[in-house]
Formats: structure tokens, C-alpha cells, sequence
């Protein structure tokens, strides 16, 4: 797909390849292209977005002098703040596995902000928990438009360039020159405390894993890759209804879903309603994107229901009926 609206916004996550990523870019679209984000104090952020967003307080201002003059936009920011300027498809991400992110996050601090705690109280305190998944919330992470994995950056990078259209080159910046290895090696104790405190960010990681190959197949073998996810359901309407979204980037047109019971179709399901989220976060058509099925009262406790992409077969995800 082509980001014909530029920006690209890319969710600089700290220590998961972003700076090589963001320096990259700026090389191959031009530092007058690329707009920084790093709060009001940080040298790098643009003098334009830091006069309209934090002097002046005006970010419709700043969004749209950002659409007008950047190609690449950057920054610790999370999604919802650009998006009601950029479509979702434009967003750019990478994730790190956890225990390495947060090791070297602890690194980082340590050599750059004097951070003087020990590796304990860096991981327990809350400011430095779970950054990874702080970075996509408030929006649905399957709606980013590339979720890329550092310990395969240039696979990454190689089909963010296909995507866009595009041509990024590979840097290997600002990395802990003292690491004799690739990997940080640590302890029982220091990686149990790592998944103690961080576990929304390991079942995130787990997520961009399994996405990646989907992606990966869909953008090598030139196929539609439908987002989608659950959206919010009540206890009460667990197990009786289904309520979600799916979207195809590529096409206007809504995605067309079957319900399955085992290999028989129940239901031919359009994912056309209107989701306030979705639009608000600037997903795909204007937020109709979403769908509701209520489980029809003839299936038994118990009976698992797919939910499947008319025509290519695709499981997006299963559910099962609660009486």
C-alpha cells in the first residue's frame, strides 16, 4: 500500500530501534520533512510544534501544519495524539521482546539521565513499567498500520518499505557500545521481576509476534491483511453476542465475515456498523467498521462459533456460546 497522505507517524518506543529508525528516515526524506516530538523541553522537537502545541497550547493547529509540511512525524507519543490528523494505516511501530527492552531501557538511563536506582527499583517503578503497551493505549493495536520487531529489524524495515513505497536504509545507532553480546543475559531473578511488573507488555510482544506473520504473508504474497479485533462487550452479553471491527486498508468497501459452526455458515456478517473509537482514531471509513452478531438462541451451551473472512477462509477468531 502506498502512504499517498503522508505523514508517516512513527510511535517511537525507547530502546527498540527507533532512533536508527527515525535517523534513517530523516536521511531519506530530509530533515525539513521530518517533524520531532519529544516534548516541550527536548532539543529535537520541532520549533513549529513547540511553539502551536506547547506554547501556544493549540494542537489542531500543530496537526494540521504537520500534514501540510511533514512526510515523517516522531516522537515518545502515543497514537491517539496524532491521529485525528493521520490515518491509522500511516502509524509505525516497533516492540521489543520485554526482558531485553527493559534491560536496556535501565541501561540507557543509567548512562544518559544518572538515573542512580538499582536495576530492581528501576523495573518497579510505575513511570518505567509496561512502556511498550503505554505507547498504543487508547487505541485498538491491530488498527496500526505496521507493528514492526526489533530482533528482526530489517525484515521489518524491508517490508515497511514495501508497503509505503519507500526506500529507508538501514542504520545500527545509538546502541550500549560496552554490550559485548546481542542480548543482555540475566538472571532468574531479574527476569522474574521483569515479568512481574511488565506483563501487559509480554502478552503485547506475544500479539506482534503472531501479527507479524500475518502481515508478513499478506505484504510478500500481495493479499488483502484485514485488522480486526473484539470491541466492548458487557458480562451480561458474553457468550451471546459478538461485537467487533474489522477493516481492509486497501478497499472502501466493508469486510464481509461468515459465522461458522464447524464447517457450516450460519450468518453472513458485513463489518459496516459505526464505531465512535474507530473514528476518532482516524481507523478506516469515516469508524463503519464494526459489527454485532447476537448467537442465534437454536445453538447449545457450549458450541464454538468462528468468525471468518468471506472468501479467503481466514479464522480471525472464535468464541463460544454461554446459555
Amino acid at each position: 500500500m502506498e502512504a499517498i497522505n503522508y505523514p508517516l507517524f512513527f510511535i517511537h518506543i525507547s530502546k527498540t530501534a527507533g532512533s536508527s529508525f527515525r535517523v534513517a528516515a530523516e536521511q531519506y526524506f530530509g530533515k525539513e520533512h521530518v517533524f520531532y516530538d519529544y516534548g516541550p523541553k527536548a532539543k529535537e522537537t520541532n520549533p513549529e510544534i513547540r511553539a502551536l502545541e506547547y506554547e501556544k497550547r493549540d494542537r489542531y493547529a500543530s496537526g494540521i501544519n504537520i500534514v501540510e509540511k511533514a512526510k515523517f512525524v516522531t516522537g515518545h507519543v502515543n497514537h491517539p495524539k496524532y491521529a485525528p490528523f493521520i490515518p491509522a494505516k500511516n502509524a509505525i511501530t516497533f516492540v521489543r521482546d520485554p526482558f531485553q527492552q527493559v534491560r536496556s531501557h535501565y541501561e540507557h538511563f543509567t548512562r544518559h539521565h544518572r538515573y542512580k536506582g538499582s536495576f530492581s527499583d528501576f523495573v518497579k517503578e510505575p513511570r518505567f513499567r509496561n512502556a511498550q503497551n503505554k505507547a498504543l493505549q487508547g487505541t485498538w493495536p491491530d488498527a496500526i498500520g505496521f507493528i514492526g520487531l526489533t530482533e528482526r529489524y530489517s525484515e521489518s524495515l524491508a517490508l515497511i518499505n514495501k508497503m509505503y513505497s519507500i526506500d529507508i536504509q538501514g542504520l545500527d545507532i545509538n546502541k550500549n557500545t560496552e554490550k559485548k553480546s546481542s542480548e543482555y543475559l540475566l538472571s532468574e531473578e531479574d527476569a522474574a521481576l521483569i515479568k512481574k511488573y511488565n506483563e501487559p507488555d509480554f502478552e503485547l510482544y506475544e500479539y506482534a509476534l503472531n501479527r507479524f506473520e500475518r502481515q508478513k504473508l499478506a505484504v510478500e504474497s500481495e493479499l488483502p491483511f484485514i485488522r480486526y479485533g473484539k470491541t466492548h462487550m458487557t458480562k451480561d452479553d458474553e457468550g451471546k453476542i459478538m461485537k467487533g471491527w474489522a477493516a481492509d486498508y486497501e478497499s472502501l468497501s466493508p469486510v464481509a465475515l461468515e459465522a461458522r459452526v464447524g464447517k457450516k455458515k450460519i450468518a453472513d456478517i458485513l463489518a459496516s456498523e459505526y464505531r465512535s473509537t474507530a473514528n476518532e482514531r482516524n481507523i478506516h471509513r469515516n469508524g463503519f467498521i464494526g459489527f454485532s452478531f447476537p448467537y442465534p438462541k437454536k445453538l447449545k451451551d457450549g458450541t464454538q462459533i468462528d468468525f471468518v473472512v468471506k472468501g479467503t477462509g481466514e479464522v480471525l477468531f472464535d468464541d463460544v456460546v454461554k446459555r
